[in-house]
């Protein structure tokens, strides 16, 4: 056992490739980590440029970090993510898989390639890149931790949302296989599913072009959902990402195939 609180939770000395990383959930979590001393890799869509002033960020904490740009819903650029950790840190001792894509369409007029794409990035690349960090924990024989970034809507389905809810609650089960299997190595899978987060997500989703009554809309219904919600308010980047940190450390080493809620009591209603 960890002999304070500070040892439990400090990451001095882990590996952790985030994806999805540079806005929203994914920086929360990279910052936290950070804090807690790990050297981050974030994989992501968006060019280096643009994921500057995350990099950036991280390093006035005082930690190390690098950056790949990729496309997660193309499995075969997955082997470059594990090549940069293994090329600038030398190991991966933890995974989050939170990247993901989402967007707002009934059931009925949802087409096979939104459906694909979801799946692809969502589901799929959580798949195939937690094979292939597992096959790094094992071949450096150390023990790991992977966490993957579900959603309360594999559990509650909101509506609209069929691709996206069905992608996480793939990503639950998934979490639970590997669980199963990977146990003897010494590698946990848990996964996290959040609730309402401000995050810029569903601004992006509305596009560059979004009317005053567009936002004033969006503004009403996410109001209308806070008075829904125990806690009365939305949650934040900061609260995911603490509940990261408690998986990444060694304060969860008794958890494994578990899902984590932090939805602000969403689910009680």
């Amino acid at each position: 056992m960890k002999d304070t609180i500070s040892d439990l939770f400090d990451l001095t000395g882990e590996v952790v490739v985030i994806t999805g990383a540079v806005m929203g959930i994914g920086k929360g979590i990279a910052i936290r980590l950070a804090e807690a001393g790990a050297s981050i890799l974030i994989a992501d869509l968006v060019s280096l440029k643009e994921a500057e002033n995350t990099l950036n960020e991280l390093k006035q904490i005082g930690g190390k970090v690098s950056y790949i740009q990729i496309d997660l819903s193309d499995t075969n650029h997955i082997s470059r993510i594990v090549d940069k950790a293994i090329k600038d840190f030398g190991d991966i001792h933890i995974l989050v898989n939170n990247a993901g894509i989402y967007s707002y369409i009934p059931f009925i007029q949802m087409t096979e390639g939104l459906w694909d794409k979801t799946m692809d990035v969502n589901l799929k690349a959580v798949a195939f890149l937690s094979k292939a960090v597992v096959n790094v924990m094992i071949d450096k024989k150390h023990a790991g931790r992977i966490i993957n970034i579900s959603s309360i809507g594999a559990i509650k389905p909101t509506g609209n949302l069929s691709q996206y809810d069905s992608s996480k609650g793939g990503v639950r089960m998934l979490t639970r296989s590997m669980a199963k299997e990977v146990a003897k190595y010494g590698i946990t899978v848990n996964d996290i599913a959040p609730g309402g987060i401000n995050t810029p997500g569903i601004k992006k989703i509305m596009g560059d072009n979004v009317t005053k009554e567009q936002e004033e809309a969006l503004q009403k219904q996410t109001e209308q959902f806070i008075k829904t919600l125990p806690l009365q308010r939305m949650g934040e980047p900061e609260d995911i990402a603490n509940a990261v940190l408690f998986l990444a450390s060694d304060a969860s080493s008794y958890m494994t195939g578990s899902t984590m809620i932090v939805d602000g009591g969403m689910l009680l209603v």
